[in-house]
């Protein structure tokens, strides 16, 4: 029988990183009584090699309930990905091979593991279903739906307002995910802010095929290191569950104070007692946000690798901020000077920018320092001997000029 978690333990199970749970009352109630293992279901389409912190909402609380006993069923979307999810997108995705996507997927399965125990989890591909399918299915699956249904979506309605064009694959998107659901006949589905309407389409699928409709759980997405949500799409703002100890520790550094809270609750497993005396002591002044942060550093990386990775990265990056100390690991490169000196041509010509944009972009916003100092638009570089150039706080180059 599964575990039957206390009245407190549910208040924070269906509150901590939570937005909303379709039908909370009864979550509540089925979770409170434990007369049986529940199904539940989380899917996640293998768009890039690596999964990242804001992943983390939702698979703790999967490593919760396979803790009290309930049976958890991650989804590989190994169909759905080769479509491309519509979601936040004003444009159409573009298709990817089913070789590309199944390279990814195998990154995907120790990676889940980081967090969810292999115990009460299967990994289940969607082509044990979707791998049978032939037309007739399709159009039995898309008669369960109707065009003014979809349509009602932002992202579809946001490209008719914008006269953009919206391929039928993508519409047949939700539908392929709301079929997983009744594949695996899910009690429970996780999924994020963005997913709701997916999400939503699978328990009305449910209902519509005769199976209990399946309750529903929305989590935060935590966000990025640019303010944004963190995705797989946007690599240099994420922080991913494989990043070495001393980069994690440095991505966490870098996030502004404003996200500290979003941090604190939604990605770590702290005690919420003990979040809500730090964000207590921040609000007050009592407790400087740089202190904070390195706790929220030491937490995060302890958690994903160990307290001595923690404490190994924590001392690394004091000696390179805090002491002055240059990195070991800056990257080294031999270049001949660049015929333009001013430092936005310089990073262009070093291929650190991709384009003059990106380096002006970078330079204005008081990213960039030359030989340890902060430089402003328009300024002329030595290129004699070597430089020293860092972009933000944890990109460097030791540039020697031939």
């Amino acid at each position: 029988m599964p575990y039957r978690p206390s009245p407190e333990e549910l208040d924070e199970f269906l509150t901590r990183g939570v937005a909303e749970v379709i039908v909370g009352t009864e979550v509540r109630a089925l979770l409170a009584a434990g007369e049986r293992a529940l199904r539940v279901k989380q899917g996640f389409d293998p768009t890039s090699r690596n999964l990242h912190l804001g992943h983390a909402v939702g698979l703790r609380k999967l490593r919760t309930l396979a803790k009290w006993g309930h049976d958890i069923v991650l989804i590989v979307g190994d169909w759905t990905t080769q479509i491309g999810d519509p979601t936040d997108k004003d444009v159409t995705r573009p298709m990817r091979s089913r070789e590309e996507v199944m390279a990814n997927a195998q990154t995907y399965l120790d990676q889940f593991h980081l967090i969810v125990p292999r115990e009460n989890t299967r990994i289940r591909f969607q082509d044990e279903w979707f791998g049978k399918f032939g037309l007739r299915d399709v159009i039995e699956l898309a008669s369960r739906f109707s065009v003014q249904q979809l349509l009602a979506r932002e992202e579809f309605r946001n490209r008719l307002d914008r006269k953009t064009a919206i391929p039928i694959k993508d519409l047949l998107y939700p539908l392929l995910q709301a079929h997983d659901s009744v594949a695996i006949e899910a009690d429970i589905e996780f999924g994020g802010t963005d997913q709701l309407f997916n999400i939503l389409a699978g328990r009305e699928l449910q209902e519509d095929l005769g199976q209990p409709p399946q309750q529903v759980f929305i989590v935060h997405l935590l966000e990025g290191l640019d303010g944004n949500k963190m995705s797989k799409s946007i690599p240099h703002t994420a922080i991913w569950l494989t990043d070495p100890p001393a980069e994690m520790y440095g991505k966490v550094m870098s996030i502004s104070d404003a996200l500290m809270p979003h941090y604190f609750e939604w990605g770590t497993e702290m005690p919420l007692g003990e979040v809500r005396e730090i964000l207590a002591a921040l609000g007050s002044g009592g407790l400087h946000p740089r202190d904070a942060k390195e706790r929220l550093a030491r937490q995060i990386v302890t958690e994903l690798h160990s307290a001595e990775a923690a404490a190994g990265a924590a001392e690394a990056f004091r000696k390179r901020f805090r002491e002055g100390e240059r990195p070991a690991d800056a990257i080294e490169l031999s270049f001949a000077p660049s015929p333009d000196p001013a430092v936005e041509r310089v990073l262009v010509h070093l291929g650190i920018a991709k384009s003059l944009g990106e380096a002006r972009r970078w330079v204005s916003q008081s990213g960039v320092r030359i030989d340890d100092i902060k430089v402003s638009p328009g300024v002329q570089v030595a290129m004699n001997g070597e430089t020293f150039i860092q972009i933000g706080p944890r990109r460097s180059w030791r540039i020697t000029w031939t």
